[in-house]
This record gives structure tokens, C-alpha cells and sequence, in this order.
């Protein structure tokens, strides 16, 4: 009988080093997915970089435009009135520091959005940044509103610069 016993204790143990591998696997697995999710992207100025595309069906004019009306009019631009599924409020962003080259910034977007991410203008003074949506014509959905992050890469370190949404025309808050 003690063969019996102890084969058992063996053959336990051994399931249930091989649970918890499997288990460490999948926590690995999933965080490699939650961080490859934020995205990074280069900026988007007045010329597309190379090897950026530009998302589909989002004019980039009303970012572009308020971006100019931010610079022409700061430290006191004011809100901008619309831009629909162009050019959104940013909730916060990411804690930042003098030395980061890029931001993660929290983009709104409705749950059935095809896709979702944000603009980007940098100045010698300031970082001005909005969000944009695709919205799924196809779909009828809730309208359940996420904010999910969205990384951008910044040309040169953000230093000392202000990050400006640009529908509020305020600084954005960092949270984290």
C-alpha cells in the first residue's frame, strides 16, 4: 500500500507544477497582449512620415486647423466647438516627465469603434494632441463610452512643454 500512497504524492505534485506553469504561461501571454496594445506611433506633422498611414475615413484638416488656432491664440486659446468623430476630448494622459519622448495619452472612444487613436502637433512651446474615431456604421450599438490608452512618439523630449488638448484648449491632466 505505501508504493500506491506515494506514487499518488508524486503524480500530484506533478500536476500541480504543470498548473501552475500553464497558469504563469497564460498570465505572460495575456500581459504581452495588454502591452502590445499600446500602440505606438510616430507624430503626425504637416508631412506624413514614411511608413504612416493616416487613419481611414478621419479628415486630419479640423485637427490641423485647431492645432494652428491653439498656437496663433495660447496661452488663452478657448474651447473648440466640434470636430465629431475628428477630433475628440482627451480625458488625462499618463504621468509624463521632462526626458519622455512619448506620451500615453487616454482616448476616448464608443464600444462598437472600428478604430480609435490621436493626434499629434509639437512646437517648440507646446504638444497639442486630440483623439479621433472610426465609428462602425454597420453596427447598432449601446452607447457605451471607453477610454483606452494610446501611445505617441514624440519627435524630441518633451522638456519643459505643456501637453494642450486640443478641444479644451487646456492642459491635459496626467494621472498615474
Amino acid at each position: 500500500m505505501r508504493p500506491r500512497i506515494t506514487r499518488s504524492v508524486v503524480i500530484g505534485t506533478v500536476l500541480g507544477f504543470s498548473i501552475a506553469a500553464i497558469l504563469l504561461i497564460a498570465l505572460t501571454l495575456w500581459r504581452h497582449h495588454y502591452e502590445s496594445n499600446l500602440r505606438i506611433v510616430h507624430p503626425v506633422g504637416p508631412g506624413t512620415p514614411p511608413g504612416l498611414t493616416l487613419p481611414p475615413q478621419v479628415p486630419h484638416a479640423p485637427f490641423e486647423e485647431r492645432a494652428d488656432e491653439i498656437v496663433r491664440a495660447w496661452p488663452d486659446p478657448g474651447p473648440f466647438d466640434g470636430g465629431g468623430a475628428a477630433l475628440l476630448p482627451l480625458p488625462g494622459m499618463d504621468a509624463v516627465s521632462p526626458a519622455d519622448t512619448a506620451l500615453t495619452v487616454h482616448v476616448g472612444h464608443g464600444a462598437c469603434d472600428t478604430e480609435f487613436g490621436a493626434w499629434l502637433r509639437e512646437t517648440e512651446e507646446l504638444v497639442i494632441v486630440g483623439g479621433w474615431n472610426v465609428p462602425d456604421p454597420t453596427v447598432a450599438c449601446t452607447e457605451q463610452w471607453l477610454s483606452d490608452p494610446y501611445r505617441i512618439g514624440l519627435e524630441s523630449e518633451l522638456g519643459d512643454r505643456p501637453v494642450i488638448d486640443a478641444v479644451s484648449g487646456a492642459p491635459l491632466s496626467s494621472s498615474r
